[in-house]
């Protein structure tokens, strides 16, 4: 997944346009549903046409007009968007408080009522409370993932280690592994730095308690001085020296997974809809796709945060509020999340639904898809990329924190207090 930085401060940037009275809608043509999503590749964008296709058949007169920008493009497109306040019917929109965000600024529709009952019943409680604001519902999720540790069996099993349980075990497994010649036990890549971000997420959640970690959100009231700020520096600097392939920082995502797909790193962090690309019909080599499974990130069990916490988190749906056509866009977005449409989805994209129940219709779900749903079934909070919960300015910090902490330029406690300083400034 790509930084998010930069929608954070789209926002930011449109925040005048803001006070602007309501101007209109995303179509001028009622018999028009428009949509904006981010998925324009292959498979996501058939699945989008069959979505499309099946909604006008069902609502006869009515055509869809959908649009979809890859991730980075489309941040420059909401921000155009939003500052002319000309958002479309309905539009992707990432959780968090970059979602949160949009909620607080009028852009989103209150789908609170909407969704009461039977509907919000029917999806992942985890995923409905991701886009859930002040107690409203500001979208609808549709499909969900959690960041895993991917590993290669095969070359675990070759050089005589288990898959660990904690982090201590982790880095005893790294070890063990260069020692046997692994050069890079965990494949990884952090030139777009989003990827460190994402451990540290993991960290954080371990290690800072959550009401500290809401409270440091706002820089009003942030104080960063729990100390497990700097021991999730400070983990994440020894799993780099440790573990982690060489100048990761200089290293692509893309090439780091070649790494772990060419077998020359048992381990990658990655996230559940991403697993399909580990099947052989998918282009994964045999050796792969037969041999891998996954793991949580390990436990740090004296860890002041909740332990069992999962980092991902769902994508989803808003509603633009100042839209004429409110209904039919429920009305579509209550097929997306339909088990029948759901099921769709996991054999169309290879990703899971919110809709509980909707991978027990799909007859070729990989198993650790599977196992991985009902971990996610188990899992009572999300903890969302912090590059998507911080203010866009301390977003960036974060960002440039990870790729100190894994290059070890900069202690731990000095980062800390680089993400304070930042965080002061918005005061």
């Amino acid at each position: 997944m790509a930084t998010r930085r930069d929608v954070l401060a789209a926002v930011t940037a449109g925040a005048a346009a803001l006070a602007l009275p309501s101007c209109g809608t995303g179509s001028t043509d009622d018999s028009t549903l428009t949509i904006l999503h981010k998925w324009p590749e292959g498979d996501h964008q058939k699945y989008f046409e069959m979505l499309r296709t099946t909604f006008e058949d069902r609502h006869p007169g009515v055509s869809v007009e959908m649009t979809a920008v890859q991730d980075d493009p489309y941040k420059q497109r909401i921000q155009v968007l939003t500052a002319a306040r000309t958002l479309p019917d309905i539009y992707f929109l990432w959780p968090g408080s970059y979602g949160e965000k949009f909620a607080d600024a009028g852009l989103t529709a209150d789908l609170t009522d909407a969704m009461a009952g039977q509907w919000a019943d029917s999806l992942s409680s985890i995923a409905v409370d991701a886009y859930t604001h002040e107690g409203r519902n500001y979208a609808v999720p549709i499909s969900m993932s959690g960041k895993y540790m991917v590993c290669n069996t095969a070359m675990l099993d070759e050089h005589g280690v288990t898959i660990p349980e904690t982090f201590d075990e982790l880095l005893a497994v790294c070890d063990a592994l260069r020692e046997d010649g692994v050069e890079a036990p965990i494949a990884m890549g952090n030139q777009a730095m989003w990827p460190g971000v994402h451990y540290l997420t993991s960290l954080v959640g371990k290690l800072v308690p959550q009401d500290e970690f809401t409270r440091d959100l706002t820089p009003s009231t942030a104080t960063y001085s729990h100390p497990g700020y700097a021991e999730a520096f400070r983990k994440l600097a020894e799993l780099s020296a440790r573990g982690f392939t060489r100048s990761a920082n200089g290293i692509s995502n893309d090439s780091a997974k070649a790494g772990f797909l060419n077998s020359s790193s048992p381990f990658m962090y990655s996230e559940s809809n991403q697993f399909s690309t580990f099947r052989e019909k998918n282009g994964a080599p045999p050796e792969i796709a037969e041999n891998w499974d996954f793991f949580p990130f390990p436990s740090i069990p004296d860890g002041a945060g909740d332990d069992e916490s999962l980092t991902g988190a769902p994508d989803g749906f808003a509603v633009n509020p100042d839209s004429s056509k409110g209904e039919l866009a429920i009305d579509f977005l209550r097929m997306v999340t339909s088990p029948e449409m759901g099921a769709a989805m996991l054999e169309m994209r290879d990703r899971p639904s919110v809709t509980i129940g909707a991978e027990d219709l799909v007859d070729d779900v990989q198993p650790q898809l599977t196992r991985a749903l009902e971990h996610l079934d188990s899992i009572e909070r999300f903890n969302i990329w912090l590059d998507m919960e911080a203010e866009p300015q301390v977003a960036q910090a974060w960002l440039t924190a990870g790729q100190a902490a894994i290059a070890g330029s900069r202690s731990p406690e000095l980062i800390v207090q680089d993400l304070k300083e930042v965080s002061d400034a918005l005061r």
